[in-house]
Order: structure tokens, then sequence, then C-alpha cells
């Protein structure tokens, strides 16, 4: 008898046990085989990927934050909050963030909220591409039968990132 699947699955990855859903580890095992696998950090911090400190001066959107919540701290946020997964190039600098994105279909959750209204802005300023993968488009990902393939996907990410940009 088969042992009933678990929503949770544990990654040996550089000898640290991560702890990843089911869908998390599919799209590792995705980007692994798309970068490679020494190629993508699971969980790097967000001040980590920002090079070891925070963009000055800041941008305007993240000083905009600071009105909504005075009582947040952005080096401590940084420190503490982290990227689902980093794609790095040969000589470990960060290239692209990915992380999946509820769309807050059925609820709004305050710590995505918080961490979609402040991540975006500096990994712009630090010129590392943010790249969100909604339930649907993953399903479609890893559907046999869908014509939606990875590399389609992030095509069309980045138009879109550059439309938003330009405009």
């Amino acid at each position: 008898m088969l042992k009933p699947f678990v929503d949770e699955v544990f990654l040996k990855y550089s000898g640290i046990m991560i702890d990843l859903s089911l869908r998390e580890a599919q799209l590792f095992r995705m980007l692994s085989s798309f970068f490679g696998r020494d190629q993508v950090i699971v969980k790097m911090s967000v001040l980590a990927v920002c090079g070891g400190e925070l963009p000055n001066p800041l941008p305007a959107q993240l000083l905009a934050s600071y009105t909504i919540d005075n009582s947040l701290d952005l080096a401590i946020w940084a420190k503490k909050n982290t990227c689902l997964f980093t794609i790095i190039d040969h000589n470990d600098a960060p290239k692209m963030v990915i992380e999946f994105f509820s769309g807050f279909k059925n609820s709004i959750d305050a710590k995505e909220e918080e961490h979609l209204r402040i991540l975006p802005s500096l990994l712009s300023t630090s010129h590392i591409p943010y790249v969100t993968i909604t339930d649907q488009e993953f399903k479609e990902l890893i559907d046999p039968h869908s014509s939606l393939d990875f590399c389609t996907l992030l095509e069309h990410k980045f138009v879109e990132a550059r439309e938003v940009f330009v405009t």
C-alpha cells in the first residue's frame, strides 16, 4: 500500500534540510532543471539578494510604505524575510527572484501583502527581476497536456515587467 501523499516535502540542499510544500518542491525541480541546481538558491534572505545592504536612496514606493506602516524597519524586515527562489549566475550574483502569488482571491494575507508591497521595489532598485507565478499558471506548467511551458511563461513575465517600467 502506498503511503498517503503529504503536503510537505523536505529537500536536502547543500547539507541543510529545507521545508518546502509539494508545489514549491515541484517548482524547485523545474528551476533546477532549467537553470542548474547550483544556480537556484532556496529561501535566500532579501538583504543577501540585495547585496548585503539596502539601496540608497530608497525607492519612492518604499518611502510611501513608511507612511502606511511607521513601525516598519526595512533593515530588520530584509534580514527576516526571504525570497522563495533566487536564481544566481556563476559568480553567485542574484539575477532573478521567483515566487508564488496567491492572487488574494479568497482572502488577503497581511504578511503576503507587506511582502508584495516592499520586495518588488527593493529588487527593482537592485536591478533584479521579480517573477511571480499564480496558482493557475503553475497548474498549467505541470499539466502535461497544457501548451504553456516554462520558457513561454518567463518570456511573458518579462514582457509584462518591461511594459510596466516603460509606461
